[in-house]
């Protein structure tokens, strides 16, 4: 995860670089500059996933500095950090790219939690997208009556499992988690489940360490915890036995977890595929509104 800080305030990109460290984020790499203008040779050389920058700065303002980053590089994921506060001026620098304008001074954690789900949404998604292959003919997906199965054992007896019919791409789909499954021998990638907030809760609600109110800020917030992720991670991780390769006959291991804010082509993409190559279901436990899951198997 490359983040790359732009502030003329030495003692600026100092707190920021401090408070990035502090947040366990992988394999995080961090530049940083004073100057706009070496900015932009930066992201052309180092093509960082992430750019926090400043508003007010001598050579180039930071909502200058967004426009043309959004413009010539729009998969990276930019943010500003500044003492404006004023909300006419913070809708512009959103409508110019920016995902967030946190206000100075901050505190970490009000850093972290506006910054999570874009590292989170960086970190793999269009990458892994891009090693996808050719469809097999046949193929690793799981029967679903195997997955209610291993889901009612890690859920509970509570949750409903049920097929539905198949989901096009619209704006409920995003926020959404995605799982990444290989071939574990080969490294292949094999299959993606995505998840739409709903059910990322529903997964959740498997860990004793996810609250009720965990599950509503998720739900209201659309940001997703760590706590909250952990969860639903686990439950995927051991739900991937069901992902069964005919070949090998060994089931397919999960590589990563991602959580995507935004949508792009090839995740909107993923729902156009035909029904002989995807399965689409719903989770549901009773207090809580139903969630949507599309696998799609290559």
């Amino acid at each position: 995860m490359k983040i790359l800080i732009v502030d003329d305030s030495i003692a600026t990109l100092e707190i920021v670089k401090r408070s990035l460290k502090t947040f366990g984020y992988r394999r995080l790499s961090i530049k940083k500059t004073s100057s706009a203008n070496e900015a932009l040779k930066l992201v052309d050389e180092w093509q960082p996933e992430i750019v926090l920058t400043d508003w007010y700065m001598p050579e180039m303002t930071g909502l200058t500095l967004i426009a043309k980053l959004h413009k010539s590089y729009p998969e990276i994921k930019l943010a500003m950090i500044t003492t404006v506060d004023d909300e006419q001026m913070i809708s512009d620098a959103t409508s110019a790219g920016a995902s967030f304008v946190l206000s100075k001074p901050f505190e970490d954690e009000e850093l972290h939690h506006k910054l999570l789900p874009l590292v989170q949404g960086a970190e793999e998604s269009e990458l892994l997208l891009e090693a996808e292959s050719s469809v097999q003919k046949e193929l690793a997906l799981p029967k679903l009556s195997q997955l209610t199965k291993l889901l009612k054992k890690e859920i509970g007896d509570q949750v409903t499992i049920s097929n539905i019919q198949l989901q096009k791409f619209d704006e409920s789909k995003i926020p959404c988690l995605m799982a990444v499954y290989e071939d574990a021998e080969t490294q292949r990638l094999k299959a993606v489940a995505l998840l739409d907030i709903y059910a990322v809760c529903v997964f959740a609600r498997s860990s004793n360490k996810v609250t009720a109110d965990d599950i509503q800020q998720a739900i209201h917030s659309k940001v997703v915890s760590k706590q909250v992720l952990d969860g639903c991670h686990k439950v995927l991780e051991r739900s991937s036995i069901a992902f069964l390769d005919s070949n090998s006959r060994k089931s397919l291991r999960l590589k990563s977890v991602s959580f995507i804010p935004k949508a792009f082509e090839k995740l909107q993409l993923l729902y156009e595929k035909d029904a002989e190559t995807r399965v689409d279901f719903s989770c549901q436990v009773s207090d809580m509104a139903q969630g949507k899951i599309t696998l799609v198997g290559f």
